[in-house]
């Protein structure tokens, strides 16, 4: 993957269905259950910015979750479609930090606000990698990276 081949931000829109298990007896959604939402919505923003699956489950590094802050702001109930826009919010050494919002498909509410910061380790070893982030992304979008993490 090269610098040329990535969109212009670092931003993905996906859609995810409400399904009876991520749902309590009263067809809310739990709690718990937004961050699998998220989880989702972050493997395709990383595929869609050139960093597959494959390509994590077979590298020597891999970026895992370090911090996450959600706010919750409405429910979503059984059978929504939830709207996900996925970010990538800054750009560090060895962390990159993404920015989620959540909204209700059937009136555009914005459910869920949600900040990680992921951290690239070693596979092999779970330290933080000493080569920085993705060097195709830093190139691509430089107003993200600061150099400090």
């Amino acid at each position: 993957m090269s610098a040329t081949d990535l969109p212009p931000e670092p931003v993905h829109t996906c859609s995810i269905r409400v399904y009876y298990y991520d749902t309590d007896a009263a067809g809310v959604v739990h709690n718990i259950a937004y961050l699998r939402f998220i989880e989702e919505a972050r493997t395709r923003l990383a595929e869609h910015l050139g960093w597959t699956l494959e390509e994590m489950g077979r590298g020597e590094v891999v970026p895992v979750v370090a911090r996450t802050e959600i706010d919750y702001l409405r429910p979503a109930k059984l059978g929504d479609t939830l709207r996900v826009e996925s970010r990538i919010t800054h750009l560090g050494r060895a962390r990159f930090d993404l920015g989620f919002e959540l909204y209700r498909g059937a009136d555009e509410a914005a459910i869920v606000r949600c900040r990680q910061v992921m951290a690239c380790v070693r596979l092999e070893s779970g330290r933080p990698r000493a080569v920085r982030t993705p060097s195709f992304w830093r190139e691509k979008w430089p107003h993200l990276a600061d150099g400090g993490q």
